[in-house]
């Protein structure tokens, strides 16, 4: 199965990223930077160059994939004037991305919070 994970060589993904990778998925990893791309390379991922702004790049790993894994975090939006409100159960600021990733590759999406259900805002 392929996989893609935004976030995949931050703190959560660089310990998800082996994970699947030795369950025998194959892996797509988006990084931000070189060094980033790197240490995927390292862990034996595959590297997809980009941002959490660049959509058609988004769209176009996530339609590729089976799956995708969405452990990305825009820090510029966490801490904006925009989004000082605390945080929802629902991850509402993973949403927006999620939403849009599900719509435009109609594949499976794991959203970071997704223990929770942010369909419904259930319990």
């Amino acid at each position: 199965m392929q996989v893609f994970v935004t976030g995949a060589s931050g703190w959560i993904g660089s310990a998800v990223v082996p994970e699947l990778i030795g369950a025998g998925h194959q892996v797509v990893g988006l990084a931000r930077s070189e060094s980033s791309a790197a240490a995927l390379r390292l862990a034996g991922a595959q590297v997809q160059l980009g941002t959490l702004d660049d959509l058609d790049v988004l769209r176009d790993a996530a339609s590729d994939a089976d799956g995708v894994i969405h452990l990305a975090f825009k820090h510029d939006l966490a801490f904006s004037v925009i989004s000082r409100a605390p945080p929802t159960r629902t991850g509402e600021p993973s949403r927006p991305l999620a939403m849009f990733l599900r719509a435009l590759s109609g594949r499976s999406f794991s959203p970071p919070d997704s223990s929770v259900d942010a369909g419904t805002g259930g319990d």
